[in-house]
């Protein structure tokens, strides 16, 4: 399955994006690119490190009482 994979670094902040999917061979231009609607079963991943992916993430006494009491 072809894949592209970009990390953008701002401060001290890097985010990944990792976009994937099946793609024709006879879609492929040139420059090794493909147009976004000649792409199926499409899969798209985020993942960041630092101090805003820190700030989303749930701590750990969060998670103890979210196993405890769930919402």
């Amino acid at each position: 399955m072809p894949s592209g994979r970009i990390a953008l670094a701002v401060n001290s902040n890097v985010d990944v994006l990792r976009f994937s999917g099946q793609v024709d061979p006879r879609n492929i231009q040139p420059g090794n690119s493909v147009p976004s609607i000649a792409i199926a079963n499409v899969r798209v991943e985020h993942r960041g490190r630092g101090a805003a992916a820190s700030a989303n993430s749930i701590g750990w006494l969060s998670r103890f009482f979210l196993s405890v009491l769930p919402i």
